[in-house]
């Protein structure tokens, strides 16, 4: 009989975030996104596939990854979907430099040297491909590395969570 009458264990609800207040004005801090998933920062982390070895590889893993990271992003709270549009464009701008790299040197040079179009002292090729070569080689990788890095590193303030908030018209 003692056993009726012992309380029974009630299962306790999950805490969840609490739904996002029509202003910014009230936006309080268990509102704002702190995870890298939460605040659209995965998009920039994913610039870390710089680090792959492959010239040429690297940009292009990075660049598509960005991209499409980047504009799923665009679904969820304002932050991630301002964070995520900048991804987005990052890695769009690259995997076009990326494919005027390729398909200016694979597509274009090469069958009008082999057809004797242009020949093998001109010079005017290089001011074009040294610049796209350097970015898909180089400056591609290392940037979006460092830009992986800093969004791993630095999570957003409040008051630039606050600003955000306020530039979606929250």
């Amino acid at each position: 009989m003692s056993q009726q009458n012992a309380p029974q264990s009630v299962p306790q609800p999950v805490p969840q975030r609490p739904l996002l207040p029509q202003t910014s004005a009230e936006l309080r801090p268990e509102h704002l996104p702190t995870s890298v998933g939460d605040d659209g920062r995965i998009a920039w982390a994913l610039g870390l596939l710089g680090f792959l070895s492959f010239p040429g590889l690297a940009i292009l893993a990075t660049s598509i990854a960005m991209l499409i990271t980047g504009l799923v992003q665009r679904r969820r709270n304002p932050v991630a979907r301002s964070v995520g549009t900048r991804a987005a464009l990052f890695g769009a701008v690259s995997l076009l430099v990326t494919i005027l790299f390729f398909g200016f040197g694979f597509g274009v040079l090469i069958p009008l040297g082999e057809a004797g179009i242009i020949g093998d002292d001109t010079i005017w090729p290089a001011f074009i491909l040294v610049p796209l070569g350097l970015w898909v080689v180089v400056a591609g990788p290392i940037t979006a590395i460092v830009m992986g890095i800093i969004a791993l590193a630095k999570p957003f303030s409040p008051e630039k969570l606050q600003a955000l908030y306020a530039k979606a018209g929250r």
